[in-house]
């Protein structure tokens, strides 16, 4: 209490000049302050929430739509029925070797008996290797009784010799 009123008398002693000045400063170190201690961390807290709110919306929104396409693949392979049953099985490995986009790494499609075929592909997208073999056993019936699939130089590709048979 006595330190407050020392200040005080302090401050009355001065010119009428300083004491605006001091007061300025005092002003302008307080409102510094509140800025440091009070307003900046707050105002980066509310940022960092706000981020993590948009990014768990768009988890939800992602998680949302994979339960919907979840969904609808769960009714969808109850009812599935075998498309192209009378199509001899090389040409129905060839549409879906296109549907699949793997035209360009096929080096041989030859039938092997009267319901099989024998593929080889080269620098073929691993991913979609086997979207197109789960194409061809879902829809088409038609399943792979041989496979040897090994890793090519590139990242991602593989080189695929398989045999399928539709029973």
């Amino acid at each position: 209490m006595q330190q407050l009123l020392q200040i005080k008398q302090w401050f009355y002693s001065l010119p009428t000049k300083e004491q605006r000045m001091v007061s300025g400063t005092g002003a302008i170190v307080l409102i510094t302050l509140f800025y440091l201690i009070v307003w900046e961390p707050l105002h980066l807290g509310l940022d960092t929430e706000q981020q993590k709110k948009y990014s768990q919306q768009e988890i939800l929104l992602w998680m949302q739509q994979a339960a919907n396409e979840v969904k609808t693949l769960r009714t969808s392979g109850n009812s599935s029925t075998i498309r192209d049953k009378n199509k001899p099985t090389t040409l129905v490995i060839e549409q879906a070797i296109k549907n699949a986009g793997l035209e360009s790494s096929v080096k041989k499609i030859e039938s092997s008996g009267s319901n099989g075929a024998r593929v080889t592909l080269n620098e073929a997208a691993f991913n979609q290797i086997l979207i197109w073999l789960n194409t061809l056993a879902t829809h088409n019936g038609i399943l792979v009784v041989s496979a040897n699939i090994e890793r090519a130089e590139t990242p991602g590709r593989a080189n695929a010799r398989l045999t399928f048979e539709r029973p």
